[in-house]
């Protein structure tokens, strides 16, 4: 399978080979990766067994290349994930290949969601999948089944034909782990505002417990007449005036002007009840209603 690892020109490149590998595979791939890398750059090679042990200081490397070489049969365990994004620089790349199976997990192999997933927990970002070889040839899956032997993954023959490679590519976050940065408090610049506005329309708590404020006596917002008591006579209600000038009772006026207008003062007409009339002056006998159940 040939390379998709793009523009790597005079960046520092670290090579991740395992026991599987065979030593003309890693020859072979440390050559074309000089080819891409040129003067300007720089490859280092390491076993994934002594990578930790090697302990590169965070931030070490532009590129990190893992399962490249043939066969194509390291399986990516979340810590060895881990220490890529550490020694990568922010922003840095890694590119992996691995042998992955459809759905589920065979022999320790991962679907292409699982392994995306745990690039993901490991603080890898915009992992995407580069291409994905499922027309591999008997050659090529006998070698992968053989390196995958190599290191304790076994897988049935039944189950050979079930598996491809995959090749992702992730980058590290564009920061360190635990990096801080400082924080400004300085007050912002504000639009300017015209003072006399403010001071007109703004009042906060301050002001209202200032004992320089001046405020308004409510006693002196009554005057002297609003005391008075009013006339009695200048509380009746007049229906109405005429375009003449005369006065006018409303339609089913209850006030009394239509009365007082008809013909006088309004007279108090006796009670009468179901039973007869009633006096001004009622009895009892004059409430003879029976009540019959």
């Amino acid at each position: 399978m040939e390379f998709g690892i793009g523009n790597i020109s005079d960046k520092v490149v670290l090579l991740v080979w395992n026991n599987g590998n065979s030593p003309s595979c890693v020859q072979d791939t440390v050559a074309k990766l000089k080819e891409h890398i040129g003067e300007g750059g720089r490859l280092l090679l390491e076993h994934v067994e002594r990578l930790q042990l090697a302990d590169y200081e965070e931030g070490t490397f532009d590129v990190v290349l893992s399962g490249l070489v043939s066969p194509i049969c390291l399986s990516h365990h979340v810590d060895l994930l881990a220490e890529f994004a550490r020694i990568l620089k922010p922003s840095g790349l890694l590119i992996m290949r691995e042998p992955v199976v459809e759905h589920g997990t065979i022999a320790g192999l991962r679907s292409n969601k699982k392994l995306s997933s745990v690039l993901k927990l490991s603080g890898l970002v915009n992992v995407t999948v580069n291409s994905h070889h499922t027309s591999l040839t008997d050659d090529e899956r006998s070698s992968i089944k053989n390196g995958l032997k190599v290191n304790n993954v076994f897988i049935e023959d039944s189950a050979a034909s079930h598996f491809s490679v995959i090749e992702i590519q992730a980058n590290k976050p564009s920061y360190e782990v635990g990096a801080s940065t400082t924080l400004s408090f300085a007050k912002t610049v504000g639009p300017t505002v015209n003072k006399d506005s403010a001071a007109i329309w703004t009042l906060s708590a301050n002001d209202v417990l200032d004992e320089d404020i001046e405020t308004v006596d409510p006693d002196s917002l009554l005057s002297e007449e609003d005391l008075s008591r009013p006339d009695p006579a200048s509380l009746q209600w007049d229906c109405g005036v005429s375009k003449s000038g005369k006065r006018r009772a409303c339609k089913n006026c209850t006030c009394g002007l239509a009365e007082e207008l008809a013909g006088g003062a309004t007279t108090n007409k006796p009670a009468s009840s179901a039973c007869g009339s009633v006096s001004s002056s009622p009895t009892a006998t004059d409430y003879n209603c029976y009540v019959f159940l």
